[in-house]
């Protein structure tokens, strides 16, 4: 009892000195605990002014996993003290955690116009201007962190997303690589990678980072349904409806693998399945253009023609671009009128 007194004597000594006491200085967050909270706590009741002892109980409730208690006393010690960068700062990763983007993104940009200039609020900032998609901010803030500590896998992989959200997949490749070079067990920076190769029909590349994954975790989803992809292009449909079905069974929400089931049933001529799974994506995605467009080749298949018509004319009413819609409804129209012209003929004999 006598070592806790005293403990927390030291403690209060420290923090309760004044408004000019540097929050650098403090002890790192993974040190504070109960003895802490139970003196700031005393620290709050006996100097009520000092803005500093509120920013130093908000770390404590953070770090103790109290988001809601850390925000109240970080607002607390802003509203105190409005000029402290640091502090801003704090609110802003508070906001995050509660799901306050705008107000986060509002207390960052606060921060930097205080002056403040570290690495945490760098990448705070790169992800908030990402959710707004000002990817150029974003971008340029994740550069500056990366300035300060190029060896933070995470921010590679960041910057990795910000480019993918550019539309620079060349670009984008090259830092998840770094990413992964820096942690070999980075896994969002690999199901990246692989969605890069996927798209360049590049299906060797997206394999080698697929596998690796999933021979450390066999049951991923993400990983499962990446490979279904590469192998449902490259003639392996059924090893890839197998994936598909080991996909929905383990998450009956995974919606893009019950449209893929779509697809590749339809390939194999098997239509009442490709129907039946082209329905089941579009309950979970009502504007799920492939599942859409199975259910009109199905329909044209089976001589639905005015179904299939229907089903054309809603993907292009999403996408007027989306080529394989354009083509196949063109070619849809000209076999109704033709089919019109054969029954017009046929009735006038």
């Amino acid at each position: 009892m006598k070592n806790l007194r005293l403990g927390l004597f030291v403690f209060l000594t420290i923090i309760t000195a004044c408004d000019s006491y540097q929050p650098s200085q403090m002890p790192v967050l993974e040190d504070y605990g109960s003895q802490e909270l139970m003196a700031i706590n005393i620290a709050t009741q006996k100097y009520p002014r000092t803005s500093t002892n509120f920013y130093k109980k908000g770390l404590i409730l953070w770090n103790l996993g109290h988001r809601k208690e850390a925000l109240a006393s970080i607002a607390r010690a802003v509203q105190m003290n409005d000029t402290r960068g640091e502090y801003h700062l704090f609110l802003a990763r508070t906001y995050v955690e509660n799901d306050s983007v705008q107000a986060a993104f509002e207390a960052a940009k606060k921060a930097e116009s205080l002056g403040l200039d570290t690495l945490a609020l760098n990448v705070l900032l790169a992800d908030l201007y990402l959710k707004e998609r000002q990817n150029q901010n974003a971008l340029e803030n994740i550069d500056q962190a990366l300035a300060k500590n190029g060896d933070d896998p995470a921010n590679h992989l960041r910057k990795g997303k910000i480019l993918l959200a550019m539309a620079n997949p060349e670009q984008a490749e090259q830092s998840l690589l770094k990413s992964l070079e820096l942690d070999k067990d980075n896994s969002p920076a690999s199901k990246a990678l692989a969605d890069i190769y996927l798209q360049r029909e590049d299906y060797e590349n997206a394999l080698v980072y697929i596998q690796q994954n999933l021979a450390k975790t066999p049951n991923d989803n993400d990983f499962l349904y990446k490979k279904g992809v590469a192998l449902s292009h490259t003639g392996q449909a059924s090893q890839a409806i197998g994936l598909f079905r080991k996909v929905v069974t383990q998450d009956q929400n995974y919606e893009p693998a019950f449209s893929q089931l779509g697809t590749v049933y339809y390939q194999k001529r098997r239509y009442d399945s490709a129907r039946y799974f082209a329905n089941q994506a579009l309950k979970l995605e009502a504007k799920d253009i492939e599942a859409m467009l199975t259910l009109a080749r199905v329909a044209d298949r089976k001589k639905g023609y005015w179904v299939a018509l229907k089903h054309y004319e809603d993907i292009l009413a999403i996408d007027s671009t989306y080529a394989p819609a354009v083509a196949e409804h063109k070619k849809l129209k000209g076999k109704i009128a033709w089919l019109r012209y054969l029954d017009k003929n046929n009735s006038d004999e």
